[in-house]
């Protein structure tokens, strides 16, 4: 992978795979391939009553949350259902979608959570292929290829179980419950190497997740250190710890922290425990460039069932004292997965204080091939300009009778000149943005048309209008019946055929085939 790796990682994995007793490794769902699946996955999972603490998510809790959201969305659940067939199986092609824009305007500008995604980007192709030997070991290759670069995306090796799975390779974070606005990580930037220890299933009544990571990041210039500069590749260290002690209730603590780089080192792992020990940010005190949040999830399991997701971001120690996050951003998100049966609805609000996303010692901050691994805002600005502001973003989807779907999304973006930094002041105006997505299917295979116009925030307009295909056919739509505490074995030779009119058992036989790398019974 070309990361450096201590020797304790190779202790965690000798841990991960002594865990077998339990379910076997998950696949994840990639993020961002098309608009349609993402929401539809977020969806499945408000009205199945599992809130997300963090991405990629585990094809496993989809699946878990499958029964109860089935009883509120029937059509949305088959839908759910056949897209997570191509995960379930001993080896697959996931995805091979191919990407063509027609573009207009002047702007640069970068689109939000796109792995580095411009508006003037002709094409893209993202691939996703993987193979499952066992339970306990899944390998997966995955690309995202432009026209000038190429990202591994999902190319990763991932064995363990449900509760200690170690990823080696090209894996995703997003360290937030919110679908369109992470303070600490998303996918903003390209994905960067890194080895990642979690678990899918909750542990103990408490409910508890984590998630421990070392990532590289791409090489960066005029690093400070030792009175002078260095370059080289700082790491990355990230954690999230969460709980659910009520159903449908989740808080999580997150950090991630730049160290190391260059003259700097970071390659042991006594620094990368120091990079978590470190609680301050202050000049001349810490050696490291850290942020934290604290985020909360709760749903609403009403007659118009919704989310509250909220974030409490801080980028360094303003205040006194290491615990107190200052230069906070705070965000707020509303989640209706369901608004008078065909409808969807979602609404996120951000706003920062100065100093995000850059540092003292690392003058590139935390960015990755130049791109900001946080909220989007952050690659839309003078880069390295320490100024405040607020975001918004307002999605609503309509699934039509056809089963197509339609998804309107704007988004908006200020800056206060009040929370400006030292540098020497840019006039920003407001960014507008309206994405328009249709989502259908021909030939048994996904087709998605998408466009964006816009203004950004330099005063640039935008126009890209695109489509993308996808190669792998879908699966068909199986209505048959989940129930809670179903249990799908590791059968992935069996071929099981179905009459119709098939009773309750024969409906159970058909999801023995959906494969290993899920679910595993003890």
């Amino acid at each position: 992978m070309g990361f450096r790796l201590s020797l304790s990682w190779g202790c965690l994995a000798l841990l991960a795979c002594g865990v077998t007793f339990a379910r076997g490794a998950s696949p994840y769902l990639p993020l961002g391939i098309s608009p349609e699946i993402d929401r539809k996955i977020e969806r499945v999972l408000v009205l199945g009553d599992k809130p997300v603490r963090r991405r990629p998510i585990p094809a496993a809790v989809v699946l878990d949350a499958l029964p109860k959201a089935c009883a509120q969305d029937r059509a949305l659940c088959e839908d759910v259902r056949a897209y997570l067939k191509r995960f379930m199986h001993t080896g697959k092609i996931t995805h091979l979608r191919a990407s063509a824009a027609a573009t207009d305007g002047d702007s640069e500008a970068v689109l939000p959570n796109g792995h580095g995604l411009h508006v003037d980007d002709p094409w893209e192709v993202r691939a996703h292929a993987y193979y499952q030997p066992n339970d306990h070991l899944l390998i997966s290759a995955g690309a995202i290829v432009r026209e000038d670069e190429t990202i591994p995306t999902d190319s990763m090796i991932s064995f363990g179980s449900e509760y200690a799975q170690l990823d080696f390779g090209y894996r995703d974070h997003w360290l937030s419950p919110l679908n369109d606005s992470a303070s600490l990580i998303s996918t903003q930037a390209p994905t960067m190497p890194s080895a990642t220890l979690s678990n899918y299933a909750p542990i103990s009544p408490l409910g508890l997740t984590y998630e421990i990571f070392q990532a590289e990041m791409s090489r960066q210039e005029g690093i400070i250190a030792d009175g002078g500069t260095t370059s080289g590749r700082p790491s990355l260290a990230g954690v999230q710890l969460g709980i659910e002690p009520a159903a449908g209730y989740s808080l999580a603590v997150n950090r991630i922290t730049q160290y190391g780089g260059g003259a700097r080192g970071g390659g042991s792992f006594s620094d990368f425990v120091d990079a978590f020990t470190t609680t301050s940010n202050e000049h001349g005190v810490s050696e490291v460039n850290r942020v934290a949040s604290i985020t909360s999830t709760i749903l609403f399991q009403a007659q118009i069932p919704f989310a509250v997701h909220l974030e409490y971001a801080g980028e360094d120690n303003a205040f006194e004292g290491p615990y107190r996050l200052g230069a906070t951003n705070m965000s707020l998100g509303l989640d209706f997965p369901r608004l008078w049966r065909r409808y969807d609805l979602r609404y996120e609000l951000s706003e920062w204080q100065n100093s995000w996303y850059v540092h003292h010692l690392y003058p590139d901050g935390l960015t990755n091939r130049g791109h900001v691994l946080g909220h989007w805002f952050g690659d839309n600005r003078q880069f390295g300009d320490a100024i405040g502001g607020h975001s918004h973003s307002l999605r609503a989807g309509l699934r039509l009778d056809s089963g197509d779907y339609i998804q309107a999304t704007y988004r908006n973006l200020a800056y206060d000149s009040d929370w400006a930094g030292s540098r020497e002041r840019v006039s920003y105006e407001q960014m507008h943005m309206i994405e328009l997505d249709y989502s259908t299917v021909w030939a048994g295979r996904a087709v998605d048309a998408q466009l964006h116009v816009g203004r950004d925030v330099f005063g640039e307009s935008f126009a890209r209008l695109g489509a993308s295909f996808d190669f792998v056919r879908i699966s068909p739509r199986f209505s048959g019946v989940i129930e809670q505490g179903d249990e799908l074995r590791s059968d992935s030779n069996a071929e099981v055929f179905v009459e119709m009119g098939a009773h309750r058992s024969e409906v159970r036989e058909v999801m023995l085939d959906l494969g290993p790398n899920v679910i595993s019974g003890p």
